[in-house]
């Protein structure tokens, strides 16, 4: 008897699914037989030693808790967040999710965990930090907005590392061109390097640049450099006189008109930035930062631009010695910047990253819980740190004499001058990036930047805001119409003393958003 090919595959089909379907339930009675309980933790760091110094920490982790099993995803950031929220909606999500505050629905995906961070890590216990609450062996005190959502006044994530911009260099490649393998410490020795490096490739006839970068790497170096420019002017709009400048504040002081590109101190910027971008090799916008990784290991460049998770990777890749040194911003002392900027320019307070949260609907929160105070006890960060080359954030856990070179440096002067991100939001932010090949493409100019900026970007905040103000109002009629709950279904002799409500300060400025949001363009509200 002969089988079509219609009828072959048909079988063929049958076949797997059959398979498909014993795979499924022997490994569901499998789950169902075991006494373990398994986790899953989902992350988007693919950066090399990170995998292996989670899988290091679910290791040791397993061994101190043997009734528990711990499953790392690991999936590419180009398809994280589609994954993540595709995995979420259909009740599939891990228990545990690397995640971020801009990100949308954090009420609806993750559960809060106040009363977890207030209580000691008992994973601490025989440290320094034994007794301590668990927020409080945090080196920022769990202040990042990806810890403590202050919209929804409510602790969400702990966070593994902290990340911070830097210039890795090669020492080889440095000394060969300058005699030296001392790096650049002011603004004009740095433009002076770039155009010796540039030179020196001209002479040899070398595919060389000064220094390597992409269009994910510049974003944390252009935000500084614009920061060290605009001290002054986020002096004068600080008018409550906090020291700092909230990103809302910034995009509400844009739609009332107290700044703009056209202001004295964003043009000067927006010089430092062309000059900046003069480094960088042509069309670096529309670079991967893989790319620009190559460039570096191949020895086209003598620079690269190496935000601190980048570490690690370097380090295992490259072939010759690395330094690394911040990159020295403009200074009161720069004869052409000098009047506009102020130094020493500080790196702001320290703020942790690499957030996890806690899914709403795992049916193993114990367990998870558990599991994120392990892996952020002074044991579980001193073994991240180890193995990922990446910055710990557990008090008393000392970086590795290489990671070093890229810890956060706090001292100095600093205001929040996110102009070129004036909101936080992704809207205004990216609309911004986009147009900022007009100035650091090769044939940009700061004018041409300024004049494409300037009949978009107001809108586009006034819809981020606008964003703010709706989900402002959404928290605070959900916390109103629960607080009215507990009044009117718990007896009376039960009631609460206190109801917990929106905070004062989230609500006033929820209101004063949709205030300016409200006014007529270029009005005063």
């Amino acid at each position: 008897m002969k089988f079509s090919q219609k009828t072959a595959g048909l079988v063929l089909l049958g076949t797997a699914y059959l398979l498909s379907t014993f795979l499924v339930l022997r490994r569901s009675t499998e789950e169902v037989r075991s006494d373990r309980v398994t986790i899953r933790i989902c992350q988007w760091q693919l950066e090399l030693g990170v995998r292996d110094a989670i899988d290091a920490i679910i290791h040791r982790y397993e061994q101190l808790n043997p009734r528990v099993h711990v499953i790392q995803i690991a999936v590419p950031d180009s398809a994280y967040l589609p994954w993540v929220q595709t995995q979420m909606v259909g009740g599939t999500g891990p228990d545990i999710v690397e995640y971020s505050f801009p990100w949308p629905d954090t009420a609806r995906n993750f559960q809060p965990i106040d009363a977890d961070v207030m209580q000691p890590n008992p994973y601490n216990k025989g440290t320094p930090l034994e007794g301590i609450a668990w927020k409080d062996t945090f080196i920022d005190g769990m202040i990042s907005p990806d810890n403590f959502v202050q919209s929804l006044n409510a602790y969400y994530s702990v966070s593994m590392s902290v990340g911070v911009p830097r210039i890795a260099y090669n020492r080889q490649l440095l000394k060969a061109i300058t005699g030296s393998e001392e790096p650049p410490h002011t603004y004009r020795e740095i433009v002076t390097l770039a155009d010796r490096i540039k030179a020196y490739a001209q002479v040899h006839n070398l595919k060389l640049v000064p220094l390597a970068n992409s269009q994910l790497t510049h974003r944390g170096l252009t935000d500084g450099l614009m920061s060290s420019m605009c001290f002054y002017m986020m002096q004068r709009l600080d008018v409550r006189h906090r020291l700092k400048i909230d990103p809302a504040d910034l995009g509400m002081s844009y739609l009332r008109g107290d700044w703009s590109y056209d202001s004295p101190e964003v043009v000067e910027g927006l010089k430092v930035l062309k000059e900046y971008s003069a480094m960088c090799p042509p069309a670096f916008l529309q670079r991967l930062r893989e790319t620009a990784l190559i460039d570096f290991v191949a020895g086209r460049a003598v620079m690269i631009v190496a935000p601190a998770f980048e570490a690690g990777s370097l380090k295992q890749v490259v072939s010759f010695p690395i330094g690394a040194f911040r990159f020295p911003y403009p200074q009161h002392d720069d004869p052409v910047y000098g009047r506009y900027a102020k130094g020493p320019v500080s790196e702001g307070q320290i703020t942790t990253g690499m957030p996890f949260y806690l899914n709403r609907a795992t049916r193993h929160r114990a367990e998870a819980i558990d599991f994120m105070r392990f892996m952020t006890s002074q044991e579980g960060s001193t073994i991240f740190t180890r193995l990922s080359n990446w910055m710990p954030v557990t008090i008393g856990v000392k970086a590795t004499d290489y990671v070093a070179q890229f810890m956060p440096q706090p001292e100095g002067y600093t205001w929040y001058a996110g102009v070129t991100d004036p909101c936080q939001h992704v809207d205004s932010r990216e609309y911004l990036f986009t147009e900022m090949g007009a100035l650091m493409n090769p044939d940009g100019s700061v004018d041409a930047f300024r004049q494409a900026v300037r009949g978009g970007l107001g809108a586009r905040i006034r819809d981020d805001l606008r964003r703010d103000v709706i989900a402002g109002l959404l928290n605070i009629e959900r916390e109103d119409v629960a607080a009215a709950a507990v009044v009117e279904l718990t007896p009376a002799a039960r009631r609460p003393e206190t109801l917990r409500l929106v905070t004062v300060s989230n609500e006033i400025r929820t209101y004063q958003i949709r205030n300016v949001v409200a006014a007529t363009p270029g009005a005063t509200p």
